[in-house]
């Protein structure tokens, strides 16, 4: 499906940042990373979770709806919001619709949108007008007030500030709750380990205790028999009879 953009439509640029990452010896790892556009962000999100109970609505060629469901786009420019509404099929004798059927299936399942996404915390706002509509954004990051993406961590669902040089995780609700946030780690591009609270916060001290153990493992050093002797057909006979070729009795 083809998305037409209007000549005359607002566009949104993505912002360039970096992301400074300390390492356990003290050298700063900064690496560029291109923001992502909380529009989009946010809009692809809506479009995920309602996808998982509800089906989209298809149009024709001519624009007109030729399967019912519903329609998810963005908000305004830079507002880190989503719009959601419900199309049915054109009322008439051909799709057996009135337009109080028509209607009525409209605010069933747009009712049925809301209370799905607030279940999973988004904010739901209920627009006025002749149609029913929603207006939904993610809760701020309590770090930088940067718009957040929803994330399942450990079976939880919450959420994440979508500014890579911030990456804030928040329950969305009190912040008193974020310090139960389960920890996580991530690896940079050099394969070294970063272990971080549950809130985004680096643990310099689970850190530098994970790199320790990433020393030369012992059994690294010790001799590989099976490797060493992989081309031997059999034991080898020596003055003590069979033995292995290490010199090991069978």
């Amino acid at each position: 499906m083809t998305t037409r953009i209007p000549r005359n439509a607002k566009r949104v640029f993505y912002a360039t940042g970096t992301t400074t990452r300390t390492k356990p010896d003290g050298d700063l790892n900064t690496t560029a990373t291109r923001m992502p556009d909380p529009d989009e962000a946010v809009t692809a999100a809506v479009r995920a979770l309602l996808l998982t109970r509800h089906p989209a609505a298809q149009l024709d060629a001519a624009g007109k709806v030729a399967t019912a469901g519903f329609l998810c786009s963005p908000g305004a420019p830079g507002s880190a919001k989503a719009r959601v509404s419900h199309r049915t099929r054109f009322p008439g004798v051909l799709t057996g619709l009135s337009s109080a059927d028509a209607a009525a299936e409209e605010h069933l399942l747009v009712s049925a949108y809301a209370d799905l996404l607030r279940g999973r915390g988004w904010s739901v706002r209920e627009l006025r007008g002749d149609r029913p509509r929603l207006l939904l954004s993610s809760p701020a990051c309590p770090e930088c007030s940067t718009a957040t993406g929803p994330l399942t961590v450990d079976g939880e669902n919450i959420w994440r500030c979508l500014d890579p040089g911030c990456g804030r995780r928040t329950y969305g609700s009190d912040d008193l709750y974020d310090e139960d946030l389960p920890p996580y780690t991530e690896t940079d591009a050099d394969g070294a380990v970063f272990v971080y609270h549950g809130t985004g916060d680096l643990d310099l001290e689970a850190t530098a205790e994970l790199a320790s153990q990433d020393g030369p493992d012992d059994e690294d050093d010790e001799y590989n028999h099976e490797a060493a002797h992989a081309e031997c057909i059999g034991p080898h006979r020596s003055a003590d009879g069979y033995a292995d070729c290490d010199g090991r009795a069978l």
